[in-house]
């Protein structure tokens, strides 16, 4: 239940539309829920899908906070009737969004001081650099919005791509990354026992470098208790290139 409950809070402190319920909608509605880039500004955002077309929201006035991120969970909804084949635009509208945070990157290595749960072991791509994964990690719960929201905000999650020198598992054909989970107070790590899960985004850019390695590794510290006593090695590996050359061949739109 904590799960859930972290995921309801958390998009509360988000910008947050009220999901209308969907039953009843005439035959003619779509409703659709996916990862979108985001576009525009306050009072004329737009919201790019994978598939490249774009929904333009009939209701921008609902969105009544700036969007700070390059990527959001988007649920909208139009009528099937107003649309064209071939039409890049649909004309929807907007019944939930939730901003998606980044990832942080550094250059220089970094060391956790707090665990992770779990990291999904499904990757979602966008496109050939842009990635999106699920984390579940500990957090100190408060039935105080502005409490829970300061103790989120001193969470943050790293990447830093290692060397051959630092891990034998990098090779020609195969890049390391560590995620690093890092709090701003690891002194009370013994309090945070609730458990709760978010997506993060991470463009692949910072580390490519041009390269494209056949597998990607990801590796972290997990733990089943929110302290770094008993934590242990664990990774995530993506078949990267198979999954470039089967989903995105040669375009080069990144």
């Amino acid at each position: 239940m904590k799960k859930t409950k972290f995921a309801v809070l958390f998009t509360a402190l988000m910008v947050i539309l009220g999901l209308s319920s969907c039953l009843g909608d005439p035959d003619p509605y779509f409703t659709g829920t996916e990862i979108m880039k985001v576009k525009g500004f306050m009072g004329l955002y737009s919201f790019e899908s994978a598939g490249k077309y774009t929904v333009e929201p009939t209701n921008a006035e609902a969105i009544t906070s700036e969007i700070n991120t390059e990527f959001a969970v988007v649920t909208y909804k139009y009528d099937t009737r107003t649309i064209t084949q071939g039409a890049s635009s649909i004309q929807g509208e907007i019944l939930n969004l939730l901003p998606i945070n980044d990832f942080g990157f550094t250059s220089g290595e970094m060391e956790s001081n707090a665990p992770i749960h779990t990291v999904g072991a499904t990757v979602n791509f966008f496109d050939k650099t842009n990635v999106f994964i699920n984390l579940t990690y500990y957090y100190k719960d408060s039935s105080n919005a502005a409490d829970l929201k300061t103790e989120l905000d001193k969470h943050r999650f790293v990447i830093y791509k290692a060397t051959a020198e630092e891990d034998p598992d990098v090779k020609d054909n195969t890049m390391v990354l560590y995620l690093n989970h890092i709090v701003a107070d690891p002194e009370i790590n013994d309090e945070r026992l609730s458990a709760g899960t978010e997506t993060r985004h991470f463009d692949l850019n910072y580390v490519l470098g041009g390269s494209e390695p056949e597998t990607i590794i990801i590796k972290f510290k997990y733990s089943s208790k929110s302290t770094m006593d008993d934590a242990k090695e664990s990774e995530i590996r993506i078949n990267y290139k198979s999954i470039i050359d089967q989903y995105f061949g040669n375009n080069t739109n990144i």
